[in-house]
């Protein structure tokens, strides 16, 4: 449906599909405010909405609100609006066209319901076979105490590291099912490699962050484990690595964010397997998690080092995707 507003949120025209939608006649709307239709909880986002658009001159991202129907129930609609001007150029109002998405708003609580119930089931699973491990573990211990064959000894070892790949198999479906659960948000690079290479098990390997302070990627907040699966993996397998370095590279289509080490390398044969879910000496799920977790909002990674002279991984981050925050100057409130 179609409406103006006044820069004070009254109605000045409402079209007829108005009635259609939510029982009200036009006549009932014309010269109320949009506060008498709109859900208490909306109306301060609503009036944001407005102001900026009044502030701004320009459109806004679309609103997401719930409008009161004529039998007393909620409507949930999305609106984008256009400033009105009069002749001098002065935004005099909004025009807006509002249409009905409570279907999918129904649909999507559904979901999260359904998702809520299955994350439930999971954990439950996880934690009894966590215990079933824990009582195994007990066993072989025991089993392994008892044995005096020599011969048996390569058994054992084979039984404890598949115990090991179960128990790290289960941690990936407690990791995995985390991704896409909260926003994606805008993340500080620079700040979140240096928080992660206080944590990241990583021995005597220096991390060098070359990336400049301000320096933000829209991405799933998980992308900290992006990172730190990165400093581990490089730490674990880089051999001769005395260094990890991270960097950026803006480009016009898209910029990089590196991570490079002097390690041994990756094989030319082995740059895509690395990230197939199993692949590796131990779980092989960490690099697999990391491309899922930045492919929700479209960043890529691949490894393009030169083998026997380091790692080289790229994250590709669209532009859009990337931005370089002003930080203030501290300097100027001391002077």
């Amino acid at each position: 449906m179609i409406y103006t507003l006044t820069n004070e949120g009254i109605f000045t025209f409402v079209s007829p599909s108005w009635t259609l939608l939510l029982g009200h006649p036009v006549s009932e709307v014309i010269g109320r405010s949009f506060k008498d239709f709109a859900h208490p909880d909306d109306i301060f986002q609503c009036l944001e909405f407005l102001q900026k658009t009044i502030g701004e001159g320009i459109r806004q991202p679309d609103v997401e609100y719930r409008v009161q129907h004529a039998d007393g129930s909620w409507r949930w609609h999305i609106s984008k609006s256009v400033p009105l001007r009069d002749a001098a150029g002065t935004v005099i109002g909004f025009e807006g066209i509002a249409s009905d998405i409570n279907a999918r708003k129904r649909a999507e609580e559904a979901l999260r319901q359904a998702n809520k119930k299955l994350n439930l089931l999971s954990g439950i699973t996880r934690h009894d076979i966590k215990n079933q491990l824990m009582s195994l573990d007990g066993f072989l211990e025991l089993l392994h105490e008892k044995n005096t064959d020599p011969e048996y000894e390569h058994f054992f070892k084979r039984i404890m590291d598949a115990e090991k790949r179960i128990a790290s198999m289960i941690e990936f479906t407690r990791e995995y099912e985390k991704i896409g659960v909260v926003d994606p948000a805008w993340q500080d690079c620079c700040t979140l490699v240096n928080t992660i290479s206080k944590e990241a098990p990583l021995g005597k390997v220096r991390v060098k962050n070359e990336i400049p302070a301000g320096t933000e990627v829209f991405a799933d907040p998980l992308i900290l484990k992006v990172f730190y699966n990165l400093m581990d993996n490089a730490s674990r397998y880089g051999k001769k690595i005395t260094i990890i370095r991270f960097s950026v590279q803006e480009q016009n289509s898209h910029h990089l964010i590196l991570c490079t080490d002097d390690g041994c390398g990756i094989p030319a044969n082995e740059k895509e397997r690395i990230f197939d879910r199993g692949y590796g000496k131990n779980s092989g799920l960490g690099l697999s998690l990391s491309r899922e977790i930045l492919d929700i909002t479209g960043i890529t990674i691949h490894e393009t080092g030169e083998p026997g002279r380091g790692a080289r991984f790229e994250i590709a981050v669209p532009t859009n995707n990337y931005r370089r925050r002003t930080l203030p100057d501290l300097r100027k409130g001391n002077a």
